[in-house]
């Protein structure tokens, strides 16, 4: 394995779109003789690869993710946390993802030396877009909000600290309950990214599949080869994105997730998580001896 964090080296990401992070330089060397990665592996953070909040990831996953990228196989984190909440998380790995999704819309990828660097006009014309919408539909989301607080009198949520434009329920259940009256703001290019108690607006153009289709276009990995796990209504945008991908959820995701992977013939992972799903879709591409 690499370096342990503790002894890894930093240094500071810098977003014009999403401030500073200082994160852990543990630069993993490419496939000898490959010029370009051969397949790609997108994971959903909360809830998929950190299966909740008292448990980071298992060392065996990236050990394993280890052996995949020996073979060609580059692997990232496509989240709705921003890059100041996930980055702390990232200074406990052992490993450093190969790109990053953020918010759902921005995109990180690793240069040769192993640090992130952001995807520069592809976040800008995100953040803009995302900016400009926003700001002209703040009015109404005020209304909606109050309209809500006299439909849902009962349901404890608030809006999040750092947007105005997003809420958190007390939990998921709530915030099925809250949907039906938030749904009608989706109108347009207004979108809705929902991640289990969390809820954001947004440019409806961008999701986690429009900055995994950037990620996968730029490494010019071919659609069948990408495997993609998430267990959130946004991680839906994913999998709508890449209808040839190999898709997959924990056990625990989201009825409305199992369901869209019973239906397009997705894989369930049992309580193992991540590393089942990981195993099962190598064998399928004879990646690693079974």
């Amino acid at each position: 394995m690499p370096q342990s964090p503790a002894s890894a080296p930093c240094y500071t990401l810098s977003s014009p779109e999403e401030g500073e992070a200082c994160l852990p330089l543990c630069p993993t060397p490419r496939p000898a003789g490959a010029a370009e990665w051969r397949y790609l592996i997108a994971l959903d953070y909360d809830g998929t690869l950190k299966p909740d909040r008292e448990h980071a990831p298992a060392p065996a996953f990236f050990e394993y993710i280890l052996r995949l990228r020996a073979q060609g196989v580059c692997w990232g984190i496509n989240t709705g946390r921003s890059l100041q909440k996930l980055a702390p998380e990232l200074a406990q790995f052992p490993l450093q993802p190969d790109f990053v999704c953020t918010c759902e819309r921005y995109v990180y990828t690793a240069n040769p030396q192993g640090k992130l660097t952001p995807a520069a006009r592809h976040n800008a014309h995100c953040h803009r877009a995302n900016h400009r919408l926003r700001t002209s539909i703040l009015p109404a989301w005020q209304q909606a909000l109050s309209a809500l607080r006299r439909a849902c009198r009962e349901c404890k949520w608030e809006l999040a600290a750092d947007d105005p434009l997003s809420i958190e329920a007390e939990d998921s259940a709530t915030m099925d309950r809250l949907m039906p009256h938030l749904a009608p703001m989706a109108q347009g290019q207004v979108g809705i990214q929902r991640a289990g108690r969390f809820m954001r607006l947004c440019d409806a153009r961008f999701s986690k599949g429009s900055a995994l289709r950037y990620v996968q276009q730029q490494l010019e990995v071919p659609e069948p080869r990408l495997c993609i796990m998430g267990d959130g209504h946004n991680d839906l945008d994913a999998f709508r994105h890449f209808p040839k991908a190999f898709c997959a959820a924990p056990a625990k995701a989201h009825p409305d997730v199992i369901h869209w992977l019973r239906e397009h013939g997705g894989y369930i992972s049992p309580e193992s998580g991540v590393l089942d799903a990981l195993k099962y879709w190598a064998r399928q591409h004879r990646l690693l001896p079974a």
